[in-house]
């Protein structure tokens, strides 16, 4: 990963964290809301495979640490691992199918948050593991197929390369070919 995507995938993940901590904590469903920073490592292990999936879960996971009273690094090792699983398990598969976003965010976010709170408990937390994991799925799986498609074009964004950029100009100008 260049040092400009890596920078453009550090302002995603400041802006889908400033969501996560404002504006998704309002939606509530029986006192639960949706994780859209789990969409992160997703979407990137998606775009650019297993090795760039756990970075960018490292680098979420623990962003997402410093706004969590959890313990530190537990946010880090949870979305390494779910950047690198999605990875992996989407290598043999056209990345292009259209069923593969919302299937991967459905099962990598309940997986992670499965994860977590497993973990979580392991760590000492037992409060993490004392919550209703059937309306905490409910409510993640519901958001994260609806808001994978907006995180996976910012994710997109941040990862193209300067030999990835659409050319601006036209198609029958004489600057551009016919294709």
């Amino acid at each position: 990963m260049s040092t400009r995507a890596a920078l453009r995938v550090a302002l995603v993940t400041l802006l889908l964290l400033l969501a996560q901590t404002t504006v998704i904590l309002w939606i509530r469903f029986h006192g639960l809301h949706p994780d859209i920073v789990w969409l992160l490592p997703i979407t990137a292990a998606l775009l650019d495979g297993p090795e760039t999936g756990a970075l960018v879960g490292f680098g979420s996971g623990l962003a997402f640490d410093l706004v969590l009273p959890t313990p530190l690094g537990l946010g880090a090792l949870v979305g390494c691992l779910l950047g690198y699983a999605v990875g992996m398990s989407t290598a043999a598969v056209d990345r292009r199918a259209a069923w593969l976003k919302p299937v991967a965010a459905l099962i990598g976010c309940v997986g992670a948050d499965m994860l977590f709170a497993v973990l979580g408990a392991i760590f000492g937390q037992q409060q993490m593991v004392q919550v209703d994991f059937l309306s905490l799925f409910v409510v993640v799986a519901v958001s994260s197929v609806i808001l994978v498609f907006p995180v996976s074009r910012l994710m997109r964004w941040a990862l193209q390369t300067e030999g990835d950029r659409r050319a601006l100009v036209s198609a029958h100008s004489p600057e551009g070919g016919r294709w």
